[in-house]
């Protein structure tokens, strides 16, 4: 009887395939490490998307364990023979504790980038941690993939203007129908 209760559990275990699930977490911080992508960083979530022509698609701006953040100049790239910029708004972490930083952004449709710019007024407020910089809408003009990315000239600010080392800058794919 026990050799056919051990026979059993053998075939049992080895007829079983053990999934190997794959997790796309933009704000995991070893899931970036492995990717080059060290806190403090800039990434967007979501970093994979498919979707078809004339739909729209919204990415978050993310930045990863910043400290006393107090303003930021932020330059998006993309392809503006494939995408169009909809709408730029403020994220999350700029407003957490009621603060109501100056936010604005200018769109350079004709060269293919959105400049984002923040800034809290006084030498006070800044903020700390992972959130939200800002929402972005994009619409798909055209079929094929693109990539959206950051510019290298982005930069985080703490209150004494001094640059906060950015230490990776993530990308999103987006593949039209």
């Amino acid at each position: 009887m026990i050799k056919k209760i051990t026979a059993f559990l053998f075939l049992f275990l080895i007829a079983c395939d053990i999934p190997e699930e794959i997790y796309e977490n933009p704000l995991d911080i070893e899931a970036n490490a492995e990717n080059g992508i060290n806190p403090p960083a800039l990434v967007f979530t979501p970093s994979n998307i498919s979707t078809s022509t004339g739909s729209n698609v919204s990415l978050k701006i993310f930045a990863l364990e910043v400290d006393s953040l107090a303003g930021s100049f932020i330059r998006i790239n993309y392809d503006q023979n494939k995408l169009a910029v909809n709408s730029v708004s403020i994220g999350d972490l700029l407003q957490e504790g009621g603060q109501n930083p100056i936010f604005f952004f200018e769109d350079n449709s004709a060269s293919g980038f959105v400049d984002i710019y923040t800034s809290f007024l006084g030498d006070t407020e800044t903020t700390s941690g992972t959130g939200t910089l800002a929402f972005i809408v994009f619409n798909i003009q055209a079929p094929g993939e693109s990539t959206v990315s950051y510019g290298s000239e982005s930069e985080l600010v703490n209150k004494n203007d001094i640059p906060i080392p950015l230490n990776g800058l993530g990308e999103v794919i987006i593949n039209a129908q």
